[in-house]
């Protein structure tokens, strides 16, 4: 078991949507904020991996909606490094009520990665890490997605300067909001998001014209793919909607 790191919240009104629900977009931020605080109360936050030249590449997401919570309301979330494995770390994190029960569970898989030469590192190399106290191997959260056979409804973007993190990249929660905006609009207005399943393939910059294109592959199940403007598969998803 590793460190468990937990922040409170209370859901604010930009954080909801037209139901008065926390946005799946909101939450995926409340986990990458309670990440990154750990990693910097650990000592091993952005300006360590800055100076070792590292970054953690995140490639897979699965994120469970059991019970999403209401604007006002108040939430605690929680972190924790799970698995470690050469280049590989898997890490839960959790939104749960005050009384512990949960409401948004997520299993994300990282690689750690050289900046400069941009191959992977190997974990072992790097002692800090043992802060996180994690010292097991843990199989990927899931194997692989299918890819799309027809698309049904396709949606482009431009990435704007407001889609750019601190990495000089497309943060990884914007692949998810391309994503439920490639839906048909009478099922985001009717259905609830329960589930969603996210790859990682290539990162995205500023400027890129971005296509995301979608399909019904099984009873209230879509995917997705996204390509940039040289047709280059930057992510998959596959969400679904009860």
């Amino acid at each position: 078991m590793g460190v468990i790191a937990e922040e409170f919240r209370q859901i604010a009104c930009y954080e909801s949507d037209i139901f008065g629900k926390l946005l799946p977009t909101a939450a995926m931020n409340y986990f990458q904020e309670v990440s990154t605080n750990q990693g910097i109360a650990l000592g091993i936050g952005a300006d360590y991996l800055r100076e070792k030249q590292l970054a953690w590449f995140l490639v897979k997401y699965d994120i469970c909606f059991e019970k999403t919570p209401d604007y006002g309301s108040r939430v605690r979330i929680t972190t924790e490094a799970t698995g470690m494995d050469r280049y590989c770390a898997v890490r839960q994190f959790k939104i749960t009520d005050l009384d512990h029960q949960d409401l948004i569970v997520a299993d994300t898989q990282w690689l750690l990665i050289n900046t400069e030469s941009q191959k992977m590192e190997s974990v072992e190399n790097y002692p800090e890490f043992s802060a996180y106290d994690c010292h097991e191997k843990k199989e990927p959260i899931f194997r692989k997605l299918a890819r799309i056979k027809k698309a049904c409804a396709s949606k482009k973007f431009e990435v704007r300067f407001l889609d750019i993190d601190f990495n000089n990249h497309v943060n990884h929660v914007k692949y998810l909001a391309w994503a439920i905006e490639a839906l048909p609009l009478e099922i985001v207005k009717s259905k609830v998001l329960k589930r969603a399943k996210i790859v990682f393939k290539e990162q995205c910059f500023y400027g890129d014209q971005v296509q995301v294109l979608s399909e019904l592959i099984d009873e209230n199940i879509y995917g997705i793919e996204i390509f940039n403007q040289n047709q280059k598969l930057l992510c998959q998803l596959e969400l679904t909607l009860k």
